[in-house]
């Protein structure tokens, strides 16, 4: 039985790397792949303005009523994108919406959207730090 992993390497060739290489690569994939995950969990973090969509309010054909919470600094100015979509997702109206400076972390806002088409839903993209 001994004789059989020979026998094998002989009829089969043997491994495409030493079992010692083996296990330096996995541990150089683990740990880049680790540093890769800080790195991007430390880039996400370090946003300095994010939004939450709280709620949304159909007002008529044309209009939607928008409520969202941003998060940042106190005495930072922000700009938020936000958008009414229709049924297929696509985008039917949109508002920048500036965000004064606050005195607190977190501030409620409300954006009135004119909207081209029936609007089912409504999202904020995004803000940014001015």
């Amino acid at each position: 039985m001994s004789d059989t992993p020979t026998r094998n390497a002989e009829r089969y060739g043997g491994p495409i790397v030493s079992p010692r290489a083996a296990r330096i690569l996995a541990v150089v994939v683990g740990a880049v792949f680790l540093v890769g995950v800080v790195v991007v969990g430390l880039w996400s973090a370090d946003s300095p303005v994010k939004a939450t969509l709280i709620t949304y309010e159909h007002v008529d054909d044309s209009t939607m009523e928008v409520s969202f919470q941003v998060t940042m600094r106190p005495g930072t100015e922000a700009s938020c994108t936000v958008q009414a979509l229709n049924e297929a997702r696509a985008q039917i109206g949109f508002v920048e919406v500036p965000i004064p400076a606050q005195t607190e972390r977190q501030s409620v806002h409300r954006a009135t959207i004119s909207t081209q088409g029936d609007s089912v839903s409504a999202e904020v993209v995004g803000c940014l730090e001015r």
